[in-house]
């Protein structure tokens, strides 16, 4: 009955301290903050509400909260999310491990004499104290890494690296926690250190490992039970709950029947079953989505309870010891980041700043406080309010500076910048009156800049909130770019049918625009508009076909016409290269999203798991404003990494053999000059153009581009074809489906030329690539190679513009596929070559 009693008191505090928590958020503090604060004042050195007796009768509070973190750590390691940056990932990874575990370990020794509870220990027993401080204070904190990136929609190289690194470091700590909990268990106990104990440790570990297997088997288990979702969130937790106690059990059962504890380190056993769920089950996403919704309320009970604990008169004695370990840890996390990032080839000031991401800790930090408490009550309560107080600090610290690390290396994106493409959440609307108005204000709210288009003197005559009115002669190419209209990524007609089709047409015929809509005014002109791949708006059917979806399918038209405020559809473009090729099923969605439809090379399917994402893909997604937000980020790129990405991808090895060409490429993207009076520019106009309309292989087509270039480059065309040939072979240049970048390097001085091919039927390059629309084939000598390293910079921004193959299949004859290169380089990646 006193059990109850002090569940029920402490439920009450709970509750008090998630309101404290989210006001706190409000001051910039973290949310934990709130409830570890909240634990003091009600604990038995403040209000005493919280007291000794009930902190200990209300351990097993701790343990449940100790097997769903651990469960947590182990899914947020998804392999797929950081095998593209697995060497930086690994190397600085190993960094941080020695570099924090070896000083924070000597640092806490060395302090050891200024500590009240160690003051008495003999050395082995302060040994085993600081390898234990040393393996806590190596960890991160993945959940609040995940919320800046979110906050400041970062992406690029750096990020992705940062956030791989501290997911990673949960799963290394555990398991480096657990050895050294072990060790330190051997040294408490007296038993002497040889090949039988080091044999010991490894089965431990092995053992360990070998049943968080089974407990995953458990845990698979209660998600194919029939029951409602509390019912396996309870089940779940017990699991947790229940390791922790077996854990404990076996240890103490050795101890009574051999006189030697044998410790299965229970965070380590849930870690590994939350990983293989996470990893090699079906039911993935249902156990993540258990642990999070359940999350908020175990953190709750955790850290409050956490607070309650902390020995506040070993605090007040030990504050400089914790703010010693605090800027110790620092400088460890300094040496370790800029040592493993400079093995890893990573750029100079990303390893001076990277630190700053790596400062804060959180949920697994405490965690292995709290079982220290547990697994040595002689000194652990004291121990733990010291590793606890570092811990607040860096979570304090960690955040502003992570953020100021994201801001100097520039992979932060504002909420109100544009798409890097041109605009893709720009909008033209042609047409006056309330309708298009509305139209404009409404695109306005949902963060898109909209013009709006008239022709001569309709009204409205004015500009409006942040509408744009501008006032053109007539439906015609110039007027048309006059206002930016080849940037928009939709247009919105509604005029006449007669001048909804000219713009149409122009726009259709020299923009490329991602989206067109027209409101149709006489049903007879559908069929004109639907060539052109419009999407047709006719009034006269479209409320009674409104009006049939609400009636036949309530919910999804309600959906569609935005009455869900909180819900929204919006299609999101896979710009992030490494999203390519992955599964859906391999896919982490947000709990509340789904994936409704693909657009792949203006062909719209439904996804099953199996379908493999491709770049380019247009995908339309239902979820809330903010997961929506997270997945719009994902799919992202950072331009520049693109562009890096694919010259790096494209470019020829003998390209790339200077040892500064990392740099070289980035100076080569960087610079820029006007795009018409630069040296590609007018070797593009100068080019030959062919537009084959039939399909070919590899073969015919090298032989017939052989043929084309080798008067000017004065080279048998034989040579220049078993070069091409040679070239694929080694490594394939077909970059993404649709697209080849076949080039080689000649013998001889100043020799540079392009050939550009289109060939609407496909070229066959192997039969495991796709099929090739648009190549281009770039042949130069070894003195042109900065150059060329120009070409291929200047190939890659024009080709990673979503428009381009809209507007490459439409372009009408030779001048007009050169025009859609020209005009590609808007802002252009050169400089003036030298050379």
């Amino acid at each position: 009955m006193e059990l109850f009693v002090f569940l029920a008191g402490f439920s009450l505090i709970a509750l008090g301290s998630k309101q404290v928590g989210q006001s706190l958020m409000k001051t910039g503090l973290p949310l934990i903050s709130g409830f570890l604060l909240t634990g003091i004042l009600a604990g038995p050195y403040v209000l005493n509400l919280i007291t000794k007796e009930a902190v200990s009768n209300l351990i097993f509070v701790d343990e449940v909260s100790l097997g769903f973190i651990a469960f947590a750590a182990g899914g947020e390691l998804y392999i797929r999310e950081i095998k593209s940056r697995l060497k930086s990932i690994a190397w600085i990874t190993a960094g941080l491990v020695v570099c924090t575990f070896s000083l924070t370990s000597l640092t806490f020794f060395f302090l050891s004499d200024f500590i009240p509870f160690m003051k008495e220990m003999q050395t082995t027993a302060r040994v085993s104290v600081s390898i234990l401080a040393g393996a806590i204070l190596v960890a991160r904190s993945p959940s609040s890494a995940i919320a800046i990136v979110n906050e400041l929609r970062a992406k690029g190289p750096f990020t992705q690296t940062v956030l791989g690194v501290t997911i990673i470091m949960d799963v290394v700590v555990i398991i480096l926690f657990a050895a050294n909990s072990s060790i330190a268990d051997a040294l408490l106990s007296g038993l002497t250190f040889n090949l039988g104990f080091i044999m010991l440790l490894v089965c431990e570990i092995g053992v360990s490992i070998f049943m968080g297997y089974v407990v995953a088997k458990c845990l698979l288990g209660v998600l194919l039970l029939q029951v409602p979702q509390w019912a396996k969130t309870f089940l779940i937790l017990f699991v947790g709950y229940t390791v922790f106690y077996l854990s404990s059990g076996i240890r103490q059962f050795n101890f009574d029947a051999f006189s030697m504890e044998i410790l299965l380190e229970p965070l380590l056993v849930c870690m590994v079953a939350g990983f293989f769920m996470s990893n090699t089950s079906r039911f993935r996403k249902e156990f993540l989505k258990i642990l999070y919704d359940v999350g908020p309320l175990v953190y709750i009970a955790f850290f409050t309870l956490t607070g309650a604990s902390l020995s506040l008169n070993v605090l007040v004695q030990t504050w400089p010891i914790a703010v010693t370990l605090f800027l110790v840890r620092g400088t460890a996390i300094f040496l370790g980041s800029f040592m493993g990032g400079t093995l890893a080839k990573n750029p100079i000031k990303a390893n001076t700043i990277s630190w700053m991401a790596y400062i804060t800790q959180a949920g697994v930090g405490l965690g292995l406080a709290k079982e220290v408490a547990v697994e040595f009550p002689e000194f652990g309560n004291s121990f733990a309010t010291i590793i606890i107080s570092i811990i607040v600090l860096n979570q304090l610290v960690g955040p502003p500076l992570f953020k100021l690390a994201i801001r100097l290396i520039k992979e932060d994106h504002s909420k109100a910048e544009g798409g890097e493409f041109g605009g893709v959440k720009e909008a033209v609307i042609f047409g006056a009156g309330g309708q298009a108005s509305a139209l404009a204000m409404s695109l306005v709210s949902q963060g898109w800049k909209v013009k709006l288009a008239v022709f001569g003197m309709d009204n409205p005559a004015d500009d409006f909130q942040d509408v744009k009115v501008h006032h053109l002669s007539g439906p015609g190419v110039k007027e048309l770019e006059r206002i930016n209209c080849h940037q928009a990524g939709a247009v919105v007609t509604m005029l006449s049918d007669e001048d909804n089709y000219k713009i149409c047409e122009i726009v259709y015929e020299n923009f490329g625009t991602l989206t067109l809509i027209a409101r149709l005014n006489d049903r007879s002109n559908f069929a004109r508009f639907e060539a052109l791949g419009v999407l047709i708006v006719d009034p006269s059917t479209a409320i009674v076909g409104l009006l049939d979806h609400f009636v036949r399918s309530p919910a999804a038209a309600s959906l569609l016409m935005g009455m869900h405020k909180e819900r929204n559809i919006v299609d999101l473009r896979i710009q992030n290269p490494d999203l390519a090729g992955l599964a859906l099923r391999d896919l982490r969605l947000p709990f509340d999203a789904i994936i409704m439809s693909i657009r792949r090379r203006g062909v719209l399917f439904i996804p099953h798991g199996f379908t493999r994402l491709e770049a380019g893909d247009m995908v339309t997604v239902i979820g809330s404003i903010a997961s929506i937000k997270e997945l719009s980020l994902r799919f992202d790129v950072n331009q520049e990494e693109a562009v890096f990405q694919l010259v790096e991808k494209a470019a020829n090895k003998e390209l790339m053999t200077v040892p500064s060409i990392h740099t070289e490429v980035k100076q080569v993207i960087h610079s820029q000059v006007l795009a018409h009076r630069d040296r590609f520019d007018l070797l593009v106009k100068k080019s030959r153009v062919v537009d084959l309309k039939q399909s070919m292989n590899r073969d015919t087509f090298f032989d017939m581009v052989a043929h084309t270039m080798s008067d000017s480059l004065k080279i048998s065309s034989a040579a220049i074809h078993d070069m091409l040939v040679k070239r694929e072979e080694e490594v394939t240049t077909v970059l993404a489906p649709g697209l080849a970048v076949p080039h080689i390097i000649v013998e001889g001085e100043n020799k540079f030329s392009i050939l550009l091919a289109r060939c609407k039927q496909g070229i066959e390059f192997s039969h495991s690539q796709p099929l090739v629309y648009a190549a281009f084939v770039l042949i130069g000598s070894r003195d042109e190679r900065r150059f060329h390293l120009h070409a291929l910079s200047a190939i890659a921004q024009i080709v990673l513009d979503p428009r381009f193959e809209r507007k490459w299949m439409r372009a009408k004859n030779r001048d007009a596929l050169k025009k859609v290169i020209i005009d590609g380089l808007v802002k252009s990646p050169f400089e003036a070559p030298g050379g």
